[in-house]
């Protein structure tokens, strides 16, 4: 199910795994990144994004409850997580996040479109 793949994208931000997260996505995958104003439109400058994003000490995710639509051969997941990294003390980031996953001819769900930003402050 989708949703295994969701916790995989978790457990390897959190893991600092590279090619783990980067092998989640599809050859064509889009990420609109958190904290990146470039939109990266495949795996190389998809792995360029993680390898910068693993550069923040202790970087960590959190998700919140995902809402999630099916449709066929694709599932869409929306909702709220929020980073968290070490600096001087420790950063959070709340985040909102779209993952637009499809199963392939194989059967195997990817990431074919992630769209996340920064939550922004209250007035």
């Amino acid at each position: 199910m989708s949703e295994s793949l969701l916790r995989k994208w978790e457990t390897c931000l959190n893991n600092g795994d590279l090619d783990g997260i980067v092998n989640l996505y599809a050859e064509n995958a889009v990420l609109w990144g958190t904290f990146s104003e470039v939109i990266r439109d495949n795996r190389k400058l998809i792995r360029k994004y993680f390898e910068t994003l693993f550069l923040m000490q202790n970087i960590k995710v959190k998700f919140g409850t995902p809402n999630v639509r099916s449709f066929g051969q694709a599932a869409i997941y929306s909702g709220e997580y929020e980073f968290s990294y070490q600096s001087d003390e420790l950063v959070k980031c709340p985040a909102r996040f779209s993952f637009v996953f499809y199963r392939g001819d194989n059967g195997e769900f990817k990431i074919i479109d992630h769209h996340s930003s920064l939550v922004p402050e209250s007035d």
